[in-house]
C-alpha cells in the first residue's frame, strides 16, 4: 500500500517538474511520463515478483523444497530422477518418501512419467516455476 502512493507521489512531481521545465504539455513530456510509468511498472513487478518467491519459499517446507531442487538439478542434466535414486540421494525410508511425494503430488508441483517398466519423477510447471 505504502509503495503505490510513494510511486503516484514520485509521478505527480516528476509530472510537475516536467509541466514547469517544459512549459506546458508536449510530446516530450508524455513521452518522458510514459517513459518512467514503464520503468515505475518495472520496479513493482519485480518487487512483486520478490515477494511471492519469498512467500512460497517460506510456505514449502525444506525437506520438500530440497525434493524439488533435486529433480530439477537431474532434469537440467537430461537425466530423469526414479523415486530410488532419490530415496538414496535423500537418505530416508521409503515410506517419508512416499509421504513426501504425495504431498508434492498433490500440490501438482510433480508428477510421474512412466518410461518402459521405470516411473520417473518431473516437475510440472508449477514445480518450475517456484524453483530457481
Amino acid at each position: 500500500m505504502y509503495l503505490i502512493f510513494v510511486i503516484f507521489i514520485i509521478t505527480e512531481i516528476f509530472d510537475e517538474f516536467l509541466d514547469y521545465t517544459l512549459r506546458g504539455p508536449s510530446i516530450i513530456h508524455s513521452v518522458l511520463q510514459l517513459s518512467l510509468f514503464i520503468m515505475l511498472f518495472i520496479v513493482v513487478s519485480r518487487l512483486f515478483s520478490i515477494f511471492y518467491e519469498q512467500k512460497i519459499n517460506r510456505l514449502i517446507p525444506e525437506e520438500l523444497m530440497k525434493i524439488l531442487k533435486i529433480v530439477k538439478e537431474s532434469e537440467c542434466k537430461g537425466v530423469l530422477i526414479n523415486q530410488t535414486d532419490l530415496r538414496s540421494r535423500l537418505k530416508i525410508t521409503k515410506p517419508t518418501l512416499k509421504k513426501r511425494l504425495g504431498n508434492l503430488i498433490d500440490l501438482h508441483y510433480i508428477s510421474f512419467e512412466v518410461r518402459g517398466n521405470h516411473k520417473y519423477l518431473i516437475l510440472t510447471e508449477l514445480g518450475n516455476s517456484i524453483i530457481k
